[in-house]
């Protein structure tokens, strides 16, 4: 029995690729979750850092924030790519970054893409931190 050419068979018409739908279903999975964190930002009448009091009564000094940075991500236990807690200058840059146009969740992405080890939710995590105790204008 002779196969015509232009007979496919329906086992063949399309190859299932698992790895490429395993990556698929990583992908949606981490936006998700990144999504998820973002929306858990507070909103902009939230309370300052602490140890940065607002009121009446004198002010704390400028770094405050800064020092809530680092404390809030060292609490988390958030590290970098090579395995240092997240430093500051990567918060800061964070917020000029945003103040030039990236959404919190670009930054997110960037972040991961920097520091794979952190997982979706660990540069979430970071972002949102450095959103609330660096630059809290982009909540």
């Amino acid at each position: 029995m002779a196969m015509r050419a232009d007979i496919i068979s329906p086992a063949r018409r399309r190859c299932f690729n698992a790895v490429g739908a395993q990556r698929e279903v990583a992908i949606f999975g981490a936006v998700v979750l990144a999504v998820a964190a973002l929306a858990a930002v507070p909103d902009a009448n939230a309370d300052p850092p602490p140890g940065c009091f607002q009121g009446s009564g004198p002010q704390p000094t400028p770094d405050c924030g800064m020092r809530a940075f680092e404390a809030d991500t060292a609490a988390a236990g958030l590290r970098d790519a090579r395995g240092n807690t997240v430093a500051l200058d990567q918060g800061l840059d964070m917020c000029g970054l945003m103040d030039r146009g990236l959404t919190p969740q670009e930054m997110a992405n960037q972040f991961l893409g920097d520091n794979p080890t952190l997982a979706p939710i660990g540069a979430t995590q970071v972002v949102t931190i450095a959103i609330n105790d660096l630059c809290p204008w982009h909540r």
